[in-house]
């Protein structure tokens, strides 16, 4: 991250969530970055849609992470959609293994708004953190389908 994306964070995010955020592994903060370039492109300049930008993803950071760890979530709900989720209610605090990477691929949305929340990030940050894979909401939510399309294009 450039010290000028570095400025762009720290003026979006309050200190406690500054802090979580410099503390994820690179390729979900260049991530967030991207998603947050993407929305300030099309004109989004509220700080809590920005935060949710940066902040969405970070519950990934749960467990194992990175491109591995995507390419297997990726394969198995494709190759094996029943099994993988069967995860998806499987608490990832105690799970271990393949079911905990599920899990936390399933769950990190909420795992990242309840940390957002401890974080004491706006309500509109969490609500986008914890909906942004909801594509049936997003269907009925301007602002959710916007931030959905962002996302998916990075």
């Amino acid at each position: 991250m450039s010290d000028d994306e570095r400025r762009e964070v720290d003026a979006v995010l309050n200190e406690p969530a500054r802090v979580w955020f410099h503390s994820l592994p690179r390729d979900l903060q260049w991530h967030g970055v991207q998603v947050m370039h993407d929305l300030k492109r099309v004109g989004v300049d509220r700080s809590d849609v920005l935060a949710a930008a940066l902040l969405h993803d970070a519950g990934k950071a749960a467990g194992p992470n990175g491109p591995l760890v995507r390419t297997f979530n990726v394969l198995a709900v494709r190759l094996a959609p029943a099994w993988s989720a069967r995860r998806k209610a499987i608490d990832y605090r105690v799970a271990r293994g393949l079911d905990r990477v599920l899990a936390i691929a399933y769950q990190h949305p909420q795992i990242a708004a309840e940390r957002a929340a401890a974080c004491g990030c706006d309500p509109v940050t969490i609500d986008l953190i914890r909906s942004h894979q909801d594509y049936q909401r997003g269907r009925h939510d301007p602002l959710l389908q916007l931030f959905q399309q962002a996302d998916d294009r990075h």
